[in-house]
C-alpha cells in the first residue's frame, strides 16, 4: 500500500477578493502552490476546486459560486487552463500598460521605503508598461529618487543613458551615503549585513536615537 503524499504548506494562497491589482499575484501564488504538491492535484478538477476554495470574498465569491453551480450542470469543473484563462478575462486589470505608467508617474522612493524595494517595484512596473523609451523611463525614475541620490548623479560628468544604469548608480551612491552616515554616527558598516545581525535602514530617515 503506497503511503498517501503529505500536503506541503508553503507559501499558502491568500482568499482572494477580486481586486484587480491583486489578481496576478494571486494567480501566480496558487499556480506555485499546486506545483509543490503535483503529488495532490494531479487532475484539472482538483486544482480548480483548489482555486475556488481560496475565492471566498467580495466579487470573487460570486464568480466561484456561479462556477461551482456550472460544474454542477455539466459535471466537469473542465480544464484547468481553460480556467486560467476566464480567471484573468474577469479579473486582471484590462489595460495593463496604462495603469503600469500611471503608477510609474507616481511612484516614488521614499513611499517604498527603501531603494531596494522602489528599484523591484519600478522594474517590475517598467516591463509591465512596455515602455521602451530610455528617456521616458529615466525621467520617471530621477524624479522619483531621494533629492540626495538624485543629486549625486545629476552632478557626475556623464550621467548614465539607460534605465539600468541609473539604477546602478542609485545603488552606488546609496551604498555611499550608508557608509558617511555609518562613519559620522561611529558604528560599523555591513553593506549586506546578515538578517540576525542588524536590520538595513533607511539613510534618510530620521535618527530616533539621536534625537
Amino acid at each position: 500500500m503506497s503511503e498517501r503524499p503529505t500536503e506541503l504548506k508553503v507559501g499558502t494562497p491568500i482568499h482572494f477578493d477580486g481586486s484587480p491589482n491583486d489578481a496576478s499575484r494571486w494567480l501566480h501564488s496558487v499556480i506555485a502552490y499546486i506545483s509543490i504538491n503535483d503529488r495532490i492535484y494531479t487532475s484539472d478538477d482538483k486544482k480548480i476546486i483548489l482555486a475556488l476554495s481560496f475565492m471566498s470574498k467580495g466579487s470573487a465569491a460570486t464568480w466561484a459560486e456561479a462556477a461551482y453551480e456550472n460544474a454542477a450542470e455539466v459535471e466537469s469543473f473542465g480544464k484547468w487552463k481553460d480556467f486560467q484563462e476566464d480567471f484573468k478575462r474577469t479579473f486582471v486589470t484590462k489595460d495593463v500598460k496604462a495603469t503600469a505608467i500611471a503608477k510609474l508617474a507616481s511612484l516614488t522612493q521614499s513611499g517604498c521605503g527603501s531603494l531596494e524595494k522602489f528599484n523591484a517595484e519600478f522594474r517590475l512596473l517598467a516591463h509591465r508598461s512596455t515602455v521602451n523609451s530610455q528617456g521616458a523611463l529615466i525621467e520617471w525614475y530621477l524624479r522619483a529618487l531621494h533629492p540626495s541620490i538624485s543629486t549625486q548623479i545629476l552632478r557626475m560628468d556623464k550621467t548614465p543613458e539607460t534605465l539600468e544604469g541609473w539604477i546602478a548608480k542609485a545603488e552606488h551612491f546609496n551604498v555611499q551615503n550608508e557608509r558617511i552616515k555609518s562613519l559620522r554616527q561611529g558604528r560599523p558598516f555591513f553593506n549586506n549585513p546578515p538578517s540576525n545581525l542588524s536590520r538595513k535602514r533607511d539613510p534618510y530617515a530620521m535618527d530616533v536615537d539621536a534625537v
